[in-house]
């Protein structure tokens, strides 16, 4: 913490890091942190050779845990510290004949990968860690589902959801690289379920219901929004669901009058010329203070107008009822209840994912897909104020600790990176001046050309 915190005690905080770890030989939960942490930030420095003797020593003396981060944290050094390339190579060479099998291909992978003096493997392997944010519960199932439905192409990694990234990145990590994860496979059928919940199902159970179960796998889904004030007859709160090509609107519903039924509840959707309704599932009951759900499905246009405001209005079937018995009149009557706009933002349409390196994930993507532009945030007073309102509506993950702004600046820069629907890595560099409002200079690259008109064209 005080590294991040002070540049300049950066080099003292490092060497009496070094110092510990070369006194201290029982605290191995330590000792695989400070490993990791001098690999993440000792190339970065104005001598990043005296730190290797430290880390080697550790492959020496030290338990197979620490070896493997030892081992790790080399590799980083020589993926970016050209002139230190080849004596890595030489230590990791010595590591490949480790007698734990965990150093031993830790040593082997990272020996070969910097051999290939390639920018773009040294960055998606060994400085980014690409597995980390793969969720593992969505690969199983992606697999089950492609088990079960078989295909002519290969499995697309890139099609497998991530997992929910913290605002915020760790302090420091636990000093292992991603582990390789045995996954049990269950390929008995899921048996049928009705599509109707009492509550807000879990996201995967919505390939259970029929008119959802084409749509693929899910890429992503929103917080909650609420769609009515909380002290409305009817409250009603939209998640919105991402897939490829669509997106399914939840809408969990209550009905807070005790002597009304609603039936047959639809939330319908005013269709834009771009945005297409192509399916509904009512909620058939929503009986008194008794949670439904209805669903929309809209398609996602073609191109890179994925943003829109679509206006809801809830219908139903009301029959009055008894409160104390709860017996409804066989009879009712139609009415309709409108509700708050629905936003559709580009955040709905990207996933978080975090680059602990990212100008090296900024060159490996090169500037192919590159886009930039500069825009004047008037309404907004400060700079951080700034970082804020860009990282909520872009959706996307602060890279390098650069949501902080440091106190007294006039100019910021803000890293950002993120996953776009359909798998594609999608990068940020925000350069902020404070000056009669904020201005900003937004760069964006990524591997879709689309995906980057997307982002760049969103902040106008």
């Amino acid at each position: 913490s005080i590294l991040e915190d002070s540049a300049e005690s950066k080099e003292s905080g490092l060497a009496h890091l070094c110092e510990f770890i070369e006194g201290c030989k029982t605290l191995v939960k330590y000792a695989g942190k400070i490993i990791h942490l001098l690999g993440r930030e000792g190339p970065k420095t104005p001598n990043p050779s005296k730190y290797i003797r430290f880390i080697y020593n550790r492959v020496i003396l030290e338990n197979e845990a620490v070896r493997a981060a030892a081992v790790s944290a080399l590799a980083r050094f020589g993926a970016q510290c050209d002139d230190l390339r080849e004596s890595i190579l030489s230590l990791l060479s010595r590591s490949m004949m480790d007698e734990d099998d965990e150093v031993r291909d830790r040593a082997t992978f990272y020996f070969h990968t910097l051999q290939q003096q390639q920018k773009a493997l040294n960055s998606a392997y060994i400085l980014n860690g690409w597995f980390k944010s793969v969720s593992v519960p969505a690969l199983e199932r992606c697999l089950q589902q492609y088990l079960l439905e078989p295909s002519d192409e290969k499995f697309n990694l890139k099609s497998v959801p991530l997992m929910a990234i913290p605002d915020s990145e760790p302090k420091l990590d636990s000093g292992n690289p991603p582990v390789v994860c045995h996954i049990r496979m269950v390929v008995n059928p899921i048996p049928p379920t009705s599509p109707h919940f009492t509550s807000s199902p879990p996201p995967e159970q919505l390939s259970r219901i029929p008119e959802f179960g084409v749509l693929g796998n899910l890429f992503k889904s929103s917080d909650a929004v609420e769609l009515t004030e909380s002290e409305t007859e009817y409250v009603v709160k939209c998640t919105k669901h991402t897939f490829p090509h669509h997106l399914v609107l939840q809408f969990d519903c209550t009905n807070t009058l005790n002597d009304q039924v609603l039936e047959d509840v639809t939330v319908q959707v005013e269709q834009s010329d771009a945005f297409e309704v192509i399916a509904y599932v009512p909620c058939p009951s929503l009986p008194y203070n008794q949670p439904g759900v209805a669903y929309a499905c809209v398609a996602i246009p073609e191109g890179d107008e994925v943003t829109t405001t679509l206006s809801c209005v809830m219908k139903f079937r009301v029959k009055d009822c008894d409160p104390n018995t709860g017996e409804a009149d066989d009879d009712g009557y139609d009415d309709e209840y409108v509700l708050e706009d629905l936003d559709i933002v580009v955040a709905d349409h990207v996933q978080k994912v975090i680059k602990s390196n990212f100008g090296s994930s900024w060159d490996e993507l090169g500037d192919g897909n590159e886009l930039e532009d500069t825009y004047a945030l008037s309404s907004l007073n400060t700079l951080q104020d700034a970082v804020r309102d860009i990282i909520k509506y872009l959706g996307m993950q602060a890279c390098e600790r650069s949501d902080k702004v440091p106190d007294g600046k006039s100019s910021h820069s803000l890293f950002l990176a993120g996953v776009y629907r359909g798998g594609h890595d999608v990068l940020a560099r925000a350069k902020l001046v404070l000056k009669d409002g904020v201005t900003m200079q937004l760069t964006v690259r990524s591997s879709d050309a689309e995906a980057a008109r997307v982002v760049t064209s969103a902040v106008a």
